[in-house]
């Protein structure tokens, strides 16, 4: 096996160890020139939208033992329909005796289920065709270390074997349906649920239409839809705990309805779910005919779905509906059938040993979700309800997975309560306000023991008490969050925590490229939060183009955010004015922002976390490149829109493009942009409010309702700004979603001359309303706000560097300095941060790091 090593910019990459990379799909630094026989060239990406290189290979350090194995599908670029069979060893000749070996698999992807020892291990896979191997690839070489975090599960037998024989043992999560009968009256929870089921039964069954072309009645149409499976829940949950048969009566006649209706995609997966709990809950008082019926739907679906998605979906990255509802709906139906349908256990083990293998597909075991906090809940089916069952039924405790670990915090830092969520991805004009993730918190702090999802939980609740209202008020509110969850699982949670847990005010994710920085992160009220992402994820899905970008907000009022409304996921505005880069707080070189797809990506190079200084750096040097992501070149020529630099994509051909980011505790956000292109290009630096700001000279002024803003922008040479409160195109509700579209305000200082380099600096002020602020006195590139002193290189013709120093605190940023006290330090490639804290001097330093490597 032949290898390269790519470096497809040297200077972004500069200072970088090429060794023991652990990105979970494909790293740019390394391509297999093997693969080229599948007529398929490696990708400039972290992450491919369909795999082309196996994984782990290359030497690389998996986060996790065991790691799975993942390779490219000879169905999906050759269009052959193979089998697999996988080889796992301590030496690369694959002795019999030291090699693990899979049965043959239909589909890409293999589980270990048990950890393996420390060092080096050796994988292959072998392709067949009629029982004969016609090719192998690898060996692929890998390490296990003791770094990486275990998690083991049992295998598909296990598994299998752990599913009772006897029905429900869906509906109740694994637990015996009898002593659930027995305790429910005795639960607080009993009459809510009995109560919402009779008011589901008093609701006249929906029979109409699912769609409709028309995109506003079809949105009309779903809600409508929705609903009914809603009942449809209810009225199951509340006959099987008070056997009421008028509710029964009901239930039968919704289920005739809900057979007539799809199985695939979003709704038809809420469909497959409730047929199949239906099924599970009513199976000995169902007529022979019905009980036909709905196991025939079953099985048409489940097989549809392998055929279609078995050997193939598995090795994209993102394919959306799928595993927000489809694998989760199909693992349902498949548990719940899996002793009256052979195609159900073939569906069974694809699903449990896929989610395995993948999930979570959309971040890393480090935390996050790449698409944003906007479009987080819609995944609860699988984050949640599939993996409660792998759990309560077959015995895989999933939420013991590093991700689950890290869940509270996640939403904790992105969206804190009662302040603004991050801003990034899909959906982030909708959601807004950080109230959310409720069943999620509830099932993982009860799952976990995770006392902080348990707090997190309880401010969430305690958020919403009115005025006046006692303080158990929250348990109200707690009956409405999961509540059959909650009275099968005898849950009884204590919300009366008074201590908070120990919240650092800063917090990375870089798995996902998403940073946090706040001054008082539990408190939205006094907090200001600055977001930050560079994401090796690019801008695929429901991701934005918004590498190295920011959003503040203050006191709950967003100050500079992202701009525009998803008014459909691709029209003229959501293209052009929603998740492109221009609708964001970054930057444009000659008027093109980044690319769609995986291939518009950034990273997170540095990351420091202090009392009162934090900071972050990012790299979005390979963003600015063409679309060619297929799905989003055809959504832009469907829409009418050339993918040109006249239009705002094309190639920048950028040499560098890296964005440090401070926030200091004073309330003072400092960034600094260094910027270096192949040719002269012009450079503008973004900025967008829902509010109107007024230009000044050098910077602008901006007032929300509690607060006030200063901004300073300043430049390596001369800058203009300019402020419009028109998008690049309307936005048009055409599915009737928002009560209004008001404009927004977006402001752009940009350079008048073209240049081959450039920097930006911008020192934002933030105070309460009415409250004064000290002005920057500026002097060459020495820069005082009241007792803070700032330098920045602003000159192009010598290396870039930053610095910060307080009453307290030195932030060195490419800067060497006096004090190195005996530590190793680069100062070319690396931040230093000390602070003195009653006599105590403590020393913080990041250098530059890839995706995977990340370690403070």
């Amino acid at each position: 096996m032949n290898y390269r090593i790519c470096h497809p910019n040297r200077r972004a990459l500069q200072g970088f160890y090429l060794s023991s990379m652990t990105t979970a799909f494909l790293a740019i630094c390394f391509s297999q020139l093997s693969l080229a026989q599948s007529s398929q060239q490696p990708s400039s990406t972290f992450y491919e939208e369909w795999r082309t290189t196996p994984s782990p290979a290359n030497g690389t350090v998996p986060e996790m033992n065991p790691s799975p194995f993942l390779w490219p599908s000879e169905r999906h670029w050759k269009g052959e329909e193979v089998w697999y069979q996988v080889y796992v060893s301590r030496d690369s000749v694959f002795k019999t005796r030291s090699t693990y070996v899979s049965e043959k698999l239909k589909y890409c992807f293999y589980n270990l289920h048990k950890p393996l020892a420390f060092g080096t291990w050796y994988w292959k896979y072998a392709i067949l065709k009629d029982n004969q191997v016609v090719d192998s690839r690898g060996p692929f070489a890998f390490s296990v270390t003791k770094d990486a975090y275990v998690f083991t599960s049992p295998s598909f037998q296990e598994f299998l074997n752990a599913i009772k024989k006897t029905h429900p043992r869906v509906m109740n999560q694994g637990k015996d349906m009898t002593t659930i009968r027995k305790m429910a009256p005795h639960h607080p929870l009993y009459n809510t649920i009995v109560a919402e089921a009779h008011k589901a039964m008093a609701s006249p069954i929906y029979e109409g239409p699912v769609s409709d072309k028309d995109p506003a009645k079809d949105k009309a149409l779903s809600i409508l839809t929705g609903k009914e499976v809603g009942r449809f829940t209810k009225i199951l949950e509340g006959y099987v705990l008070s056997g009421d048969k008028d509710m029964l009566a009901s239930l039968l006649k919704r289920m005739m309805v809900l057979l007539q209706w799809p199985t695939n995609d979003l709704l038809g997966s809420q469909v497959l779910t409730s047929l199949a709990m239906g099924y599970d809950a009513l199976v000995n008082e169902l007529s022979k005919p019905v009980k036909q019926q709905l196991l025939n739907v079953i099985e048409n679906r489940l097989s549809v779905g392998l055929k279609n998605w078995q050997g193939d979906i598995e090795t994209r990255q993102v394919e959306n509906h799928f595993w927000q509802m489809e694998i989760a709906g199909n693992f349902i139906a498949s548990l719940a059938t899996v002793d009256e349908l052979p195609v159900s256990k073939q569906m069974l083990e694809y699903t449990y040993g896929l989610f395995l293998a993948r999930f979570p597909n959309l971040s890393t075991q480090q935390g996050g979700w790449a698409e944003g906090i906007g479009y987080f809940g819609v995944n609860k089916s699988a984050i949640v309800d599939m993996a409660l069952l792998m759990k309560s039924v077959g015995g895989c405790d999933v939420f013991k997975m590093n991700w689950y670990k890290t869940l509270a915090d996640y939403l904790f830092y992105f969206a804190p309560v009662d302040g603004r969520i991050q801003g990034f991805g899909d959906m982030h004009d909708r959601v807004g306000n950080g109230n959310v993730g409720h069943s999620m918190m509830l099932i993982v702090a009860n799952e976990n023991q995770d006392q902080r999802a348990l707090y997190r939980l309880a401010t969430l609740l305690k958020a919403k008490r009115p005025m006046g209202e006692a303080e158990d008020w929250y348990e109200k509110e707690l009956s409405l969050i999961e509540p059959w969850y909650q009275i099968i699982h005898d849950v009884h949670l204590d919300l009366n925590t008074k201590n908070p847990p120990a919240m650092e005010q800063a917090k990375l994710f870089p798995g996902v490229g998403d940073a946090a920085l706040h001054t008082d992160v539990l408190h939205s009220e006094h907090n200001t939060a600055v977001y930050f992402r560079s994401s090796p994820f690019g801008a695929k899905g429901h991701m934005h183009a918004s590498q190295n970008c920011f959003n503040i907000s203050r006191r709950g009022d967003p100050i500079f955010y992202s701009s525009g409304y998803y008014t459909t996921f691709a029209d003229p505005h959501s293209l052009t004015s929603y998740r492109h880069t221009r609708a964001h707080n970054g930057i444009l070189v000659n008027g093109m922002g980044q690319a769609f797809g995986h291939e518009g990506y950034g990273w997170i190079k540095r990351f420091i976390n202090g009392t009162k200084i934090s900071y972050v750096m990012g790299d979005a040097t390979m963003a600015y490149k063409p679309v060619v992501d297929q799905q989003f070149l055809t959504l832009l020529a469907e829409n009418g829109i050339l993918a040109t630099p006249q239009n705002g994509f094309g190639d920048a051909r950028l040499r560098l493009f890296e964005r440090h980011l401070i926030l200091l505790r004073q309330d003072i956000v400092v960034i600094y942009d260094i910027l270096e292109a192949e040719e002269p290009s012009q450079w503008a630096f973004l900025l967008h409010s829902p509010e109107k700001p007024a230009l000044a000279n050098q910077g602008l002024k901006l007032s929300t309702a509690k607060n006030d803003v200063r901004g300073t922008v300043l430049a390596s040479t001369k800058i203009e700004g300019t402020l419009t409160d028109q998008f690049h195109s309307p936005p048009i509700d055409i599915r009737k979603k928002y009560k209004s579209l008001p404009n927004q305000y977006h402001i752009r200082f940009e350079s008048v001359e073209k240049t081959k380099s450039m920097r930006f600096l911008a020192i934002f002020q933030l105070s309460d309303s009415g409250r004064a602020v000290p002005s920057v006195a500026m002097s060459n590139n020495q820069f005082l706000i009241g007792d803070i002193r700032l330098q920045a290189e602003l000159n192009t013709q010598l290396p870039p560097s930053l610095t910060v120093i307080t009453k307290g605190e030195q932030l060195y940023v490419n800067k060497d300095f006096s004090e190195r006290s005996g530590f190793t330090y680069d100062p070319s490639i690396s931040t230093l941060l000390l602070e003195t804290d009653e006599g105590k001097k403590t020393v913080t330093k990041s250098r530059n790091q890839l995706p995977g490597q990340y370690k403070p």
